[in-house]
């Protein structure tokens, strides 16, 4: 008989921990470790608006070796992580895991937008992020005003456009569209009739009605919008302010002026030191009268003041006093109509920066107050807080100021120019200032000179423009950049009926009422639709013909022969009067 002897298999601790090990060294399946985290395992993918993303989404719980703890029933929750759209996640957000699996099978998105992406979480185990997926827009069911109708002045182009969308059912624009859109008016308060291209076919779901008018002055008007078989909207009301009407415009520092036929004055824009002569500090967006009830010839206005002179020669100023520019015998801003001292009776008025000067009807040059660098040409730099005759004994067809500096022109045409002179602004060849009038050189005969910032311009009887002074932005005209102490002709052979000159732009005027203008235009001062500055002129946008230009400091204004007032460039105080702080390439209405 045989023996028969069994073999014992020592099994170990490690061998355990590792799984059952079998007959011949076999190991069995390893079991997950304790859960750790979440893992999307099904990725959601791109959907549509209002409808379930189609593969459901699916969460794994798993341990830190990334396998799925299959046991794990705990409940998983789903939100949206990144939310390009605004959107808001619908459905069964909370769902209980089994065999350590949550799956999501009816998960919405009610915006459109790409680069959505959901977040997982659950207790206290890591969470988990998406990839990112986009929602699109469902179909096409109705129309939105996206870009509201504004208001504007009667006749002028509603801006910014009107934009109508395409829209689905849940406000998503559904770029594919490209019906024809019409506008209309809806209510209708002005008996108004609404021009321009009423009829826009969209773009990308869009259609944008760029130049929509109304004639008659209203508030309350709306729009409504309609295309075929898509429900209709309508606007917010919205309204027409009436135009203004002006026989002449002065632009300021960071506010303007305008006469009515009549003499009223009217102002707008900045009014910190009381330039607009209403009786307040507040900045206005449109035109507010000036106080006091008095009738102008003339109103003109400088760099933080404005002055009117009268029928009977008297002149009044307003605003900023800190160097005596009103007249009044004081250094107190004034935020209402003061009476110049000293009894003289004017002909002319000009307001500079921080001086003034007025003219008399025999061709007496007077000037008050800040006298930094003889802008008052009476052979000191003293202030003066009334008018002082300017020395030199030249009598004066016509006067002009700006800053620290002062011009004029004689019967004759011959131009003499004082005050401050580092670029050559007083156009004498020199570089240095004077306080009494000099000869502006190069024996060029001017009908009329034009003091800006710090260039000077003046026209010919012949309607040639010459500029001198600083160049740096092209301000002189002559298709260069290099300042001239004394004139130089002015590029591109416009011939001008009237000239003037800005802070760092100039403008010229033809008999035909067309306006060129050249130099600084990073506000759009220029009126050309651009920002960019050429240094030879270039023609004002919008066809409209102008009687009179006058430029401030990043502005411009014109009046047209009709008595309509227009504004272009910077609006950062309401100077443009159009009752925005919008700047405008082009020129725009003021409204009343």
């Amino acid at each position: 008989m045989r023996s028969i002897r069994l073999r014992h298999t020592l099994w170990t601790l490690p061998a355990l921990a590792a799984g059952i090990v079998g007959c011949g060294g076999e190991t069995g399946p390893t079991q997950p470790a304790a859960p750790t985290k979440l893992v999307f395992t099904v990725q959601p993918t791109n959907a549509t608006a209002g409808v379930a993303i189609a593969s459901a989404v699916q969460v794994a719980i798993q341990d830190a070796s990334g396998n799925t703890v299959t046991s794990a029933t705990a409940a998983v929750t789903v939100a949206l992580g990144t939310n390009p759209g605004d959107g808001t996640l619908l459905g069964t957000k909370t769902v209980n895991a089994r065999a350590g699996v949550a799956s999501f099978g009816d998960l919405v998105i009610e915006r459109a937008a790409s680069g959505y992406t959901l977040v997982a979480s659950s207790g206290a185990l890591t969470g988990a992020t998406s990839v990112p997926f986009a929602i699109a827009p469902a179909a096409k069911t109705t129309l939105a005003v996206v870009v509201q109708p504004s208001a504007a002045a009667e006749g002028e182009p509603i801006t910014p456009a009107v934009q109508v969308a395409v829209q689905d059912a849940f406000g998503n624009t559904v770029t594919a569209a490209t019906d024809a859109v019409t506008v209309a008016l809806a209510a209708n308060p002005g008996a108004g009739t609404l021009s321009g291209t009423l009829t826009v076919v969209a773009t990308q779901g869009t259609a944008t009605f760029s130049n929509l008018r109304l004639d008659r002055p209203s508030s309350g008007y709306t729009l409504a919008a309609s295309a075929g078989g898509l429900t209709g909207a309508t606007s917010v009301p919205f309204a027409i302010a009436p135009a203004a009407t002006f026989a002449a415009v002065s632009a300021g520092f960071r506010h303007t002026c305008g006469l009515t036929a009549a003499g009223a004055a009217y102002c707008w824009g900045d009014n910190t030191s009381g330039q607009l002569g209403d009786g307040t500090t507040t900045d206005r967006l449109t035109p507010v009268l000036v106080a006091g009830g008095m009738t102008f010839a003339v109103v003109s206005g400088g760099g933080q003041h404005t002055c009117g002179l009268t029928a009977a020669g008297a002149v009044y100023c307003w605003g900023g006093n800190n160097g005596g520019q009103l007249g009044d015998g004081t250094t107190t801003d004034r935020s209402s109509p003061v009476l110049v001292a000293g009894g003289v009776s004017f002909a002319a008025v000009s307001p500079g920066d921080y001086h003034t000067c007025g003219l008399t009807a025999a061709g007496d040059a007077y000037c008050w107050g800040a006298n930094f660098y003889g802008e008052l040409g009476d052979g000191t730099t003293i202030d003066r807080a009334s008018p002082g005759v300017v020395a030199g004994g030249v009598s004066f067809a016509a006067v002009s100021t700006s800053h620290f500096r002062t011009c004029g022109v004689t019967a004759a045409g011959a131009a003499y120019c004082w005050g401050w002179n580092p670029d050559g602004e007083l156009g004498d060849g020199t570089t240095t200032s004077r306080s009494t009038p000099g000869l502006v050189a190069g024996g060029v005969s001017f009908t009329a000179v034009r003091a800006g910032y710090n260039h000077t311009c003046g026209l010919t009887a012949a309607g040639a423009a010459y500029c001198w002074g600083y160049n740096g932005s092209g301000e002189l005209g002559d298709g260069t950049g290099t300042d001239r102490s004394s004139p130089v002709l002015v590029a591109g052979g416009v011939s001008f009926a009237a000239v003037s000159a800005g802070y760092a732009h100039t403008c010229g005027l033809t008999a035909a009422g067309a306006a060129y203008c050249w130099g600084l235009n990073a506000h759009g001062e220029l009126g050309d639709g651009t920002t960019t500055s050429p240094s030879t002129p270039g023609l004002v946008a919008g066809g409209v013909g102008f009687a009179a230009v006058s430029l401030g400091f990043y502005h411009t204004c014109g009046v047209t022969a009709a008595g309509a007032a227009y504004c272009w460039g910077d609006n950062a105080m309401g100077q443009l009067g159009d009752g925005t702080t919008t700047g405008r390439l082009t020129p725009r209405r003021v409204v009343q």
